[in-house]
């Protein structure tokens, strides 16, 4: 066992989500539950111990957290822009807590471990998650050899990597919500309010190129079955819930299935899920059945509005389906979250016709990213001569990491911050929760 505590007595666990900023979480109009954090909270009371979560948006001091709750074994998750963060929060541990086991784990580490093959590390969790976890709390350190799904620090402190650890989605224990219950008001969705999350399914099995998400669990997509899914929204206190697949819209038979198993359970919620366009405009006689389920916005990654800009994505989706899901989602009252690229090749003209588009289809929540090459995603070696920075805090999608090729730096995220500012002009709902929380953050500033 990883405690120097006696048997009987139950060791003393830390999960950690160090502070970090995206796009939107800048202005604290979106903020999630530390989902991955539950995942592995739940499997820490199923093995007799206790945990504390510490989620850096809001928990203070980590080393006053740290002298305080004294744990045996600390959990630190995060992605990229939290790289650093999370290297310092093990630091931070390690120096008041020597012979506490530090894990790092999380999206990040799965595609990218040597990044934090360091010294005051003890064990990287690289594939199996939650499954993985539940296989360190129970095992000796000795035996760290023998798990599959970790790196770990031999005693001469060189790393071995282990082979990689099955998932199977339809084992996944629910996740312990006691921090978010307690907490609900921390978390939000825009001006909707409070926002529980929901995985219903791990991977994707699309190809876009620019996407890390379709690289992870082991780049094979997996779903949960629908009644698990059911009875874990069941558990939530919670009016509204994120679907936070990459895609929830894959299936129409798992959709079809999705309404009869709310309505058996009497769960009447509203509903935030991601979909593609080209689902939507191929299966548009299910948008009264989202309509009747509860789905308040679907969030669809447009990325471009031309051809050739979705070509050069790989998106398998055409401009004529980008504008024609975005019709078909109004015409329904369904709220639609449009995401966009801008990558280094745009010129001013590509930034007036974007503007132009979204006026025309009348799309009044939107988002434009910084074109961004992860770490670990198949473009990431070609481009990364061409960075300007290796500062991880500026891939939170809103700085240019890579050079503009026919704009100045500034001509560019100019553009970037005149689009958005546009937002809050087109869309008078949005426009009002900015201005009130600007109002709410200068008081307690």
């Amino acid at each position: 066992m990883f405690s120097s505590r006696s048997s009987n007595e139950p060791a003393r666990i830390l999960l950690i989500r160090p502070k970090y900023h995206t796009g939107m979480s800048r202005f604290g109009s979106i903020r999630t539950e530390p989902l991955e954090l539950e995942y592995l909270a739940r499997a820490v009371l199923d093995q007799g111990h206790e945990y504390q979560i510490w989620d850096g948006q809001f928990d203070g001091s980590l080393r006053r957290a740290c002298k305080e709750y004294q744990p045996d074994l600390v959990a630190i998750t995060g992605y990229y822009p939290a790289r650093d963060q999370m290297l310092l929060a093990a630091r931070t541990i390690r120096s008041l807590q020597p012979e506490a086991v530090i894990i790092i784990g999380g999206v990040h580490a799965e595609l990218n471990q040597e990044d934090f093959q360091q010294p005051e590390i003890d064990l990287i969790v690289h594939s199996g998650g939650v499954f993985t976890f539940q296989e360190i709390l129970a095992c000796k350190r000795a035996n760290w050899a023998n798990l599959t799904g970790i790196s770990w620090q031999d005693e001469q402190g060189q790393w071995q990597e282990n082979s990689k650890a099955s998932f199977d989605p339809h084992k996944l224990p629910q996740p312990d919500r006691s921090y978010f219950h307690a907490h609900k008001q921390r978390f939000s969705w825009l001006y909707h309010g409070p926002a529980a999350l929901v995985k219903t399914g791990f991977g994707c099995p699309y190809s876009c190129s620019f996407c890390y998400c379709r690289l992870l669990n082991n780049g094979v997509y997996q779903a949960r079955k629908i009644v698990e899914v059911v009875e874990e929204i069941k558990t939530i206190n919670c009016s509204l819930i994120w679907l936070i697949d990459d895609t929830f819209l894959l299936d129409s038979q798992r959709l079809r299935s999705f309404a009869p198993a709310l309505q058996k359970q009497g769960i009447q919620k509203k509903f935030i899920i991601y979909a593609r366009a080209d689902f939507i405009c191929k299966h548009p006689e299910i948008l009264p059945l989202l309509k009747e389920i509860g789905v308040i916005e679907v969030i669809i990654g447009l990325e471009a509005i031309d051809d050739h800009g979705l070509k050069e994505f790989n998106k398998q989706v055409n401009a004529e389906q980008n504008q024609d899901c975005v019709r078909l989602l109004r015409q329904q009252g369904i709220g639609c979250v449009g995401l966009f690229i801008m990558d280094q090749q745009a010129r001013a003209v590509d930034f007036r016709k974007l503007d132009q588009w979204i006026t025309k289809t009348g799309l009044n929540t939107y988002t434009i990213s910084v074109f961004s090459p992860f770490p670990g995603t198949e473009e990431y070696p070609a481009l990364a001569d061409q960075l300007l920075t290796k500062d991880c805090r500026k891939w939170d999608l809103l700085h240019l990491v890579l050079p503009p090729q026919h704009l100045s730096r500034l001509g560019f995220m100019s553009r970037i911050w005149w689009l958005h500012a546009k937002l809050l002009w087109r869309n008078q709902t949005l426009r009002q929760h900015f201005l009130s929380t600007a109002l709410k953050l200068g008081r307690t500033s």
